[in-house]
């Protein structure tokens, strides 16, 4: 038998409650590795997301701005979504999807990096985001927007980009993800989070 990590729920059965072409509820069925104990949990499963953050030859974020059901309120977004069946590349994924969403294209001799990944919300959700940073861009194209999206495009500098996170306006955790990892690339963000959380232990 496989090792079993301590604390873990093993799945006995499931099923799939609700099946859509976003996402799928599905019940799971398990017991505790510990005492045998038994729970049942809910779970999305989905397809993995991609984000990008665009910048412009005049060192412009592009963001979009659009209507969340969710919380019944609009949002402003780095572009992104849900990489379609059958792709393999997050980054092409990333690139095609900001370019649908936006209209932007990369320049020649653009660079397109990745930031990393991450779990969204392992405690519900299976799936991984991944994010991107790619510049210079223009816009070139008109938009390609899916059946439910409406999308206003917004450029911001890096000054009102700064100013809209500490004002709350971006909100949308996954964006504020894809700046912090952009932020981890400087090699600075050690230095910063040292420097903000040592003030809570000094007396």
């Amino acid at each position: 038998q496989k090792d079993v990590q301590k604390n873990t729920w093993i799945c006995d059965a499931e099923k799939t409650l609700i099946s859509s072409p976003v996402i799928s509820v599905v019940e799971q069925s398990c017991h505790s590795s510990e005492d045998g104990r038994s729970h049942k949990f809910y779970l999305l499963r989905s397809r993995d997301w991609c984000n990008i953050i665009p910048i412009t030859e005049e060192g412009k974020s592009v963001l979009v701005r659009q209507y969340r059901i969710g919380i019944a309120s609009h949002t402003l977004e780095v572009p992104g979504g849900t990489m379609d069946e059958g792709d393999h590349d997050p980054q092409s994924s990333a690139l095609r999807e900001m370019t649908e969403e936006t209209g932007y294209i990369p320049l020649s001799g653009a660079r397109c990096m990745p930031l990393g990944s991450s779990f969204p919300n392992p405690a519900m959700i299976n799936n991984r985001c991944h994010f991107f940073v790619v510049g210079p861009v223009r816009k070139e194209k008109p938009q390609h927007l899916d059946p439910g999206e409406m999308i206003d495009v917004v450029e911001l500098s890096l000054e009102e980009l700064a100013e809209a996170i500490t004002r709350g306006e971006i909100m949308h955790a996954l964006t504020l993800n894809a700046f912090f990892l952009l932020l981890q690339r400087s090699g600075k963000l050690g230095e910063l989070l040292g420097a903000e959380l040592n003030t809570f232990v000094r007396a």
